[in-house]
């Protein structure tokens, strides 16, 4: 079952980030688009090479994406 840890949010409301959890690994939520018009651009969940991230790790992503790094 899916639960929501976080959001994020970016100054302009142009962007948002949902940090959940699911099934033992941690997943961000990337949306983006005009105020009340959001739409999800991707679901990254945080493993590389096999390896899962942690909560911290995925809310470091959450962050970036709402500060526009990426």
């Amino acid at each position: 079952m899916r639960v929501d840890h976080h959001n994020f949010y970016s100054e302009d409301g142009s962007r948002e980030a949902i940090v959940f959890h699911l099934d033992g690994a941690w997943y961000v939520d990337l949306l983006e688009g005009s105020v009340g018009a959001l739409q999800l651009v991707e679901t990254r969940k945080m493993e590389t090479d096999g390896v899962l991230h942690s909560e911290r790790y995925a809310e470091d992503c959450a962050e970036n994406w709402v500060l526009h790094v990426f």
